[in-house]
């Protein structure tokens, strides 16, 4: 049993070290998205997803030759969101947005959400990655 103690205190160890890294990573804007590829788009809202870590936007957008693609764009926390007032109510199926973010580099209809502006004109900042640059300009 004396044994096992000092092993289970290296594992705690471990994990206490290795943790921090790990959450890091999990939020890195470039291993997803790419800062060169700037889109603001304008669509109406299909189904959104308020769960952690992420909330997930999806939306229906017309192409210029009259079809439509879904969107999906990662937004920030729950939290996050809400604290900025962007709650179920404000966003559902069915609402109009303009949305700004970066495009996925895995080249499909995702991005990550800097920037949504909301009915009415309001501006919310819907992003939350600390490594994600700055919202291009949605007006």
């Amino acid at each position: 049993m004396s044994k096992s103690i000092p092993l289970i205190a290296a594992a705690l160890a471990a994990g206490a070290v290795l943790a921090p890294a790990a959450a890091l990573a999990h939020h890195a804007f470039a291993a997803e998205f790419d800062s060169s590829k700037p889109v603001v788009l304008d669509g109406v809202v299909t189904k959104v997803r308020f769960v952690n870590p992420h909330s997930w936007v999806y939306l229906d957008v017309k192409n210029r030759d009259g079809s439509v693609t879904n969107w999906g764009f990662e937004f920030g926390t729950p939290n996050s969101l809400r604290a900025s007032g962007v709650t179920r109510e404000v966003v559902s199926a069915g609402t109009p947005i303009r949305l700004a973010g970066y495009k996925a580099k895995n080249g499909g209809p995702f991005g990550y959400a800097t920037t949504v502006v909301l009915p009415g004109g309001r501006q919310v900042r819907t992003g939350s990655a600390p490594d994600a640059p700055p919202p291009p300009i949605t007006r």
